[in-house]
């Protein structure tokens, strides 16, 4: 539109300049009394008119608006030139010109090829700008994957080993500041563990062969209970339970890593000496404890992965990723009801 505009303020400008010329010319007929004139000039129709709008002579026959100094009419624009002083009784020049369309497209198609290949120039520094600078965090990122995956492989031997000593040592002959101190080490190894397993489901999850199977989720939930038993004593918590037989097709991997994901994160925000209810029904999960609690803001966020809602509390915000992430695969809702300093509940929705 911009184009299209300039270009008519330069062809008024050029049919102001062809009247003035025709002008001087009338002027010249009209000193030297001459009986014959000529004012063709290429490019432009020209119609000459008295003081009462009659026309003299013309190069077209059209109606002229007397009223408007320029005007156009579809792609043909009238200049309509008032005269100050009659040479052969003209008072009027009417200039009219067609828009050169051609000239338009031709501005306009070049506009368009400058400008695709400017998008095309700036594309190109842009992506070569982000590859320069991007590569660096690519490398960082790349080597903390490899160290990642690399520490999670190297975990599982000593912590396996840790476990099986603790599980084999004659515990009846040591008082009791010494069971404490295992007890410490037991909760302590087992933290890592579920580290361990956690990390493994994030860093190998595309390269493990996962299985569904029936199972029965109140075996499992029991054995993961009984499993931090040392943990929720230490803390002096009471997990009560109320459990139905439900099946369901998952892989038992999982579904240990949901179950002891919700029962640490209870256990891990709960108050000493602080109340769990795990409740299961043909419906859903329930993990709820009456601890620290998760503000509405910080609900938002909880399920990304590097995201803890206490970092007081430590945690490295891979937990609730990799909640979400299985109850997705298995269309399992989440619904989280919490309240700073009251408490949470996660309640898994089983797919009907």
């Amino acid at each position: 539109m911009d184009q299209k505009n300039s270009l008519i303020e330069k062809m008024h400008l050029e049919m102001r300049y062809k009247a003035r010329s025709i002008n001087a010319k009338l002027e010249y007929y009209h000193m030297n009394k001459s009986e014959q004139f000529s004012f063709y000039e290429e490019g432009y129709d020209i119609a000459l008119y008295d003081n009462k709008r009659e026309l003299i002579a013309s190069t077209f026959i059209d109606d002229i608006d007397f009223s408007k100094l320029f005007y156009a009419d579809y792609d043909e624009y009238y200049l309509v030139e008032t005269l100050n002083k009659e040479y052969l009784d003209v008072k009027y020049i009417v200039i009219l010109k067609p828009l050169d369309v051609d000239k338009l497209n031709d501005i306009i198609k070049q506009i368009s090829i400058v400008a695709f290949y400017g998008f095309i120039f700036i594309l190109f520094v842009a992506l070569l700008l982000s590859k320069i600078m991007l590569s660096p965090i690519k490398k960082s990122i790349a080597s903390l994957t490899k160290f990642m995956k690399d520490a999670t492989h190297e975990m599982n031997t000593p912590i396996s080993t840790i476990l099986m000593s603790y599980e084999h040592m004659d515990k009846h002959n040591l008082n009791t500041k010494q069971l404490r101190s295992l007890d410490r080490i037991d909760i302590a190894t087992k933290t890592l563990s579920s580290l361990y397993r956690d990390l493994s489901f994030a860093s190998f999850h595309d390269y493990i062969q996962y299985k569904n199977t029936p199972i029965d989720v109140k075996e499992v939930i029991l054995e993961r209970i009984k499993y931090m038993d040392t943990l929720v004593h230490f803390k002096d918590l009471h997990i009560t339970s109320t459990l139905q037989h439900k099946i369901v097709a998952m892989d038992k991997r999982k579904l240990i890593l949901l179950i002891d994901n919700l029962l640490s994160n209870a256990i891990k925000f709960s108050k000493k000496g602080g109340d769990i209810q795990v409740t299961l029904t043909e419906q859903y999960l329930s993990v709820k404890d009456n601890g620290l609690g998760i503000s509405k803001e910080d609900q938002k966020s909880i399920f990304e992965r590097f995201k803890s809602s206490n970092s007081l509390d430590g945690g490295f915000g891979v937990g609730l990723d990799i909640v979400s992430q299985i109850c997705k695969e298995y269309h399992i809702k989440i619904v989280l009801d919490s309240e700073p300093s009251k408490g949470s509940e996660f309640r898994l929705v089983w797919k009907d």
